[in-house]
């Protein structure tokens, strides 16, 4: 995947309008929306659902791309195909809607993680929880699945480029590169234990799965799960405070 080759291929699109073109300009570009395809996995949407949405938005933004702007291609898809899947993702959310029962037992699910990571001084494993809550392994798993197939990453603030922080840390292209030497990502980065700077390099360099990142860190899902969205709650914060 080439920013230039993409930017090159819009471009031409861009003054000929031609079939062709805009079938050439889709084909290099492609591989970049399966890469942001793959960032939303593992949320109760099949891939192939995903990588349809981002061709699609790949296609609008090729015909609403203008040279005149002075944008790079790549800087101008980027968020919008991100933007498009995520908003994909929190219709389809809104479609499974989480029972009040389920939803009060999550909130108590939240308190007691607290209460018990501050306990251990770590994140409990499942056998812990359950035992703190006085639930069944299968209800806290049960729980603990219903609300991550209704939730959706939250990290909406964008920077000057119209990108936001999950984007960054995703994007494999050079751009990550440069953004990675930002003094605000290194000082937000410095913040993180090794357990969690490497589950950083799983999900978002190496762009694994929970489940596969889990099973290196010798973790469960759900710590990982946990950890994740702590993880890029603090980065957030570090790196964009109000």
């Amino acid at each position: 995947m080439n920013a230039d080759d993409i930017h090159n291929a819009a471009m031409r699109y861009a003054m000929e309008r031609t079939p062709e073109a805009l079938d050439e300009a889709v084909q290099v570009a492609l591989p970049l929306c399966h890469a942001i395809a793959a960032r939303f996995t593992g949320r109760g949407i099949e891939l192939d659902d995903l990588r349809q949405v981002a061709a699609m938005a790949l296609v609008n933004a090729l015909k609403g791309f203008d040279p005149k702007r002075g944008l790079r291609f790549t800087t101008y898809v980027t968020p919008t195909i991100t933007g498009t899947v995520r908003n994909y993702i929190r219709d389809r959310a809104q479609l499974v809607r989480t029972p009040r029962g389920l939803r009060e037992q999550g909130m108590q699910m939240d308190r007691a993680l607290e209460q018990v990571t501050q306990k251990l001084h770590r994140e409990p494993t499942v056998p812990e929880l359950a035992e703190h809550l006085g639930w069944t392994l299968e209800q806290v798993i049960s729980v603990h699945a219903s609300r991550e197939k209704s939730q959706v990453a939250s990290l909406d603030a964008q920077d000057e480029n119209g990108m936001m922080v999950f984007d960054h840390l995703g994007n494999p292209e050079k751009g990550f590169e440069d953004f990675e030497m930002r003094e605000d990502l290194r000082k937000a980065l410095m913040t993180l234990s090794n357990e969690e700077r490497s589950l950083i390099k799983f999900r978002f360099q190496e762009q694994l799965s929970q489940q596969a990142s889990a099973r290196k860190m010798n973790l469960t899902q759900m710590q990982v799960s946990r950890m994740e969205r702590r993880v890029l709650k603090l980065l957030k914060d570090v790196m964009q405070p109000s």
